[in-house]
């Protein structure tokens, strides 16, 4: 298999995608794909699992699939991990944790994009008591695991490897798993780099398939946090008020309530799924 970086401009030039799209608030999945192959660790798909290639062979069609969503959300996050300086596949992360779902809850207790447990929410900043749970907050999720990567990433040499491995387990269990006589890792732990470099050259495969070439080169929305007013209590009303797709709102941030002030949303009007003339 070719490699992924040299993949990637293939790809955007069979789908016929610019390098920046003609409306500053929406870009296609295609400039999404080249942001994410631009800024990989491990480009090389030689060798990539097979198994855990076929266990997540859903990932690059959930990109394409047509709810623009997905799609969206993971441009954000992407844009999160990059301006960060931290290389793309800690983007795909929240693929293996929760399928790229925010409002996504295990039955053991985690939830959100990033599959937080209430109480390392809590040591990241985030609030999750009562009716306020910011783990299904993408915003807030993200910005805290993104923080949390960054200073593992520092902590263990910027290796990617062992800084999703320790994201996984802690840094304490892969610092003591080093010491002589510790017992090993969890094989879960051991396998979440392979299991990111399998999805990483999962959308690879895809990009010789021209159906996933058309869909993935759809224009989505620019998604970005935004400050609500102090006094908000409407979240719907608030995008309506803005021009945006008060649906499209509403779903990027399942979590929401009142007295919340940061939220997901397109960057400007033109960026809603529908059109409107009550922008702000």
């Amino acid at each position: 298999m070719r490699p992924i970086r040299a993949l990637a401009v293939t790809v955007l030039l069979a789908c016929g995608v610019a390098t920046a799209s003609s409306a500053p608030h929406m870009r296609s999945g295609g400039e999404i794909i080249q942001r994410f192959h631009a800024g990989l660790a491990d480009a090389d798909c030689r060798k990539p699992s097979t198994r855990w290639r076929t266990h997540y062979a859903r990932a690059a069609d959930h990109l394409a699939d047509k709810d623009e969503v997905a799609l969206a959300v993971f441009g954000y996050v992407l844009d999160e991990v990059r301006e960060a300086g931290l290389p793309s596949e800690f983007g795909l992360i929240p693929f293996v944790e929760s399928r790229y779902h925010a409002d996504a809850r295990s039955h053991r207790g985690p939830a959100g994009l990033w599959q937080f447990t209430a109480a390392t929410a809590r040591r990241h900043g985030m609030r999750v008591q009562g009716q306020v749970d910011e783990r299904l907050s993408v915003v807030a999720s993200t910005e805290a695991a993104v923080r949390y990567l960054s200073r593992l990433h520092r902590m263990f040499g910027r290796d990617w490897r062992q800084t999703v491995m320790a994201y996984n387990a802690g840094e304490g269990a892969l610092r003591a798993s080093r010491r002589k006589g510790s017992p090993r890792l969890s094989g879960i732990t051991r396998s979440y780099p392979v299991k990111l470099h399998a999805i990483a050259c999962l959308f690879d495969q895809r990009a010789d398939s021209p159906r996933w070439q058309r869909a993935i080169a759809r224009q989505v929305p620019r998604l970005a946090s935004r400050r609500l007013p102090a006094a908000t209590r409407d979240l719907r009303a608030w995008a309506s008020a803005q021009g945006l797709d008060a649906a499209l709102v509403l779903e990027l941030n399942p979590g929401w309530h009142a007295g919340t002030r940061d939220v997901l949303a397109p960057i400007g009007p033109e960026a809603g799924r529908t059109e409107s003339d009550k922008a702000n």
